[in-house]
């Protein structure tokens, strides 16, 4: 039986505010409405659930490249292996975002949770099999299971967010991306530590118990899904403003970046003695710069609205971060664990730079154009950056470990700098065709409107 609460509204003026009058819409818009009880349940339990949900996928990063290769996989497999979780949700996410007002965004939470934590329970016991194409055959299974699980909650938590904060759902998108954010940077520490305790099952184990502990947990706490709006955004529409395209471009490049190092780094640090712990440190060092740093980039996003020169400045330090790590080649020096610690913190500053100001900067875009600044804007620029941000977690590991295959890790990571710095010339090429060169491809500033 649904307790009342569940179908009560969880902004308590949220009713009466859409049919305030516009003066008073600008005059409430100064007082800040405190958040309830259950509003910050709500936050909580879905930023530590997509928290651990990111921590699962990446929890193989600092181990399982060396375990699968003692396995008989070659390391273009590994790289798919890692790649074909972000593929799939790349494909579904769209087909659960139509179905989800027919099944509710509680129950797709739930079962989706449900079906990620069971799969990551029993890819821990793919340790027991015996090398050769059975692993790796079971290793594409549960990645597929896992992410069409993994998609239907992160499908879920979107609508669910959206629902519980009617008038911040701008602010809290971006809270959900840090969480998920936090999540992939901390997952491989986490599975280092549990693999130096207990080896390979360990980490699994762990990860999908404490998921499968989240479900009772947001059974109790999230509220059950009201009325669905039936506005829709326009995709076709969004696509069609110029200066979006290399925004995208950007916003795949970043965990294109960080898909390649959890495929192909513990291979590359084998010629240094580290250990996996070590391993799973410098990327919690990563994460550790990306979360410190991320309240900073999200302020001048946001207030400043300095996001292409963030985008430009964020990737030229990635590109530094790629020819360090190896280090390339063309740089002439030899190759040090010091030059890969330094490289890591470069990235992690570079990271959120270049990333956080993305989806301000395709919504600063879409309101020059016209496009009305409404939830159906903010959730169609929404599955926009998912979307992309899943192609570029396929395309890092999958072509990553093919190119260090063919070329070698250096001079791999030579053509992710030269990625990099064309981002950086793409960006900036649009930024002065839209502010000087009166490109017909941009409305000039007296025809940029918003639509009420």
């Amino acid at each position: 039986m649904t307790s009342n609460h569940e179908n009560e509204p969880l902004l308590g003026n949220q009713t009466n505010n859409r049919n305030l009058t516009d003066d008073t819409k600008k005059h409430s818009k100064k007082k800040r409405v405190p958040f309830t009880k259950r509003q910050i349940l709500t936050f909580f339990s879905l930023g530590f659930t997509s928290t651990i949900q990111a921590s699962s996928f990446a929890i193989l990063t600092p181990f399982f490249p060396v375990e699968a290769a003692k396995k008989g996989a070659t390391q273009s497999e590994i790289g798919f292996i890692f790649g074909i979780y972000s593929l799939v949700q790349f494909v579904v996410s769209p087909v659960f975002g139509k179905i989800l007002p027919r099944v509710g965004g509680k129950f797709m939470f739930i079962s989706g949770l449900w079906v990620s934590a069971g799969c990551n329970v029993l890819f821990g016991t793919l340790d027991l099999l015996q090398p050769g194409q059975q692993f790796v055959i079971y290793c594409f299974v549960l990645r597929i299971v896992g992410a069409l699980g993994s998609a239907a909650c992160s499908t879920a938590s979107f609508a669910l967010i959206t629902n519980s904060f009617p008038n911040n759902i701008a602010q809290m998108i971006a809270w959900m991306e840090t969480f998920g954010g936090i999540g992939v940077m901390i997952g491989p520490f986490i599975g280092a530590v549990f693999y130096q305790i207990g080896g390979f099952m360990t980490p699994f184990f762990f990860l999908g118990g404490v998921c499968l502990a989240c479900v009772p947990l947001n059974i109790l706490v999230l509220p059950s899904q009201r009325e669905v709006s039936r506005e829709m955004g326009s995709l076709r529409k969004l696509l069609r403003i110029p200066s979006v395209w290399p925004i995208c471009i950007a916003i795949m490049m970043v965990p294109a970046g960080l898909g390649f190092y959890d495929a192909t780094i513990a291979l590359h640090l084998q010629q240094f003695n580290v250990t996996p712990l070590t391993t799973g440190l410098m990327f919690l060092l990563t994460g550790g710069i990306y979360a410190l740093f991320s309240p900073l980039w999200g302020y001048l996003a946001d207030k400043k609205k300095y996001t292409r020169l963030m985008i430009e400045m964020g990737f030229i330090l990635m590109a530094a971060s790629y020819l360090l790590v190896g280090p390339s080649p063309l740089l002439h020096i030899k190759s040090s664990l010091e030059n890969v610690w330094f490289s890591l913190v470069v990235l992690g500053i570079g990271l959120g730079n270049g990333l956080v100001p993305t989806f301000q900067d395709i919504m600063i875009s879409a309101r020059k154009r016209g496009l009305p600044d409404t939830m159906a804007t903010h959730s169609v620029t929404s599955g926009l950056f998912q979307s992309m941000f899943n192609l570029g977690n396929f395309l890092g590991p999958s072509i990553g470990g093919i190119m260090v295959q063919a070329i070698g890790f250096e001079w791999s990571v030579t053509v992710l700098a030269a990625f990099a710095i064309l981002v950086t010339i793409l960006v900036l090429i649009t930024d002065m065709c839209e502010k000087r060169c009166g490109c017909p491809w941009f409305p000039a500033s007296g025809d940029l409107h918003v639509q009420s």
